[in-house]
């Protein structure tokens, strides 16, 4: 069994930004197959059924963003940090997230 690298933070306090790499595309190939295969009794590769598992991941992703930026301030975690998180500066963060969150 090969042991994982750990995150390094950069900058104390620092928090890391999103990471797209071989385990993210390992998972998101395994997750766009299985929801395919459960919407489709014929699923063969085509470029369509992969287009709306994705579409639908997405859609769903997003759903969870709004509860887990929510539950994050909610935990006390500032913009700023939430930023870090989501790879995005903390104007834009707060601007997208902040009527969905149940803290200001």
């Amino acid at each position: 069994m090969t042991e994982r690298p750990q995150l390094r933070l950069t900058v104390p306090g620092d928090l890391p930004a999103p990471t797209t790499d071989a385990d993210s595309e390992a998972v998101m190939a395994e997750a766009v197959e299985a929801l395919s295969k459960l919407r489709t009794a014929y699923w063969l590769g085509d470029s369509t059924v992969t287009l709306h598992a994705l579409a639908s991941l997405i859609a769903q992703a997003d759903n969870l963003l709004t509860g887990a930026v929510a539950d994050a301030r909610d935990q006390g975690l500032t913009w700023t940090e939430i930023a870090q998180l989501l790879g995005t500066s903390q104007a834009t963060a707060a601007r997208r997230h902040r009527k969905q969150s149940r803290s200001t």
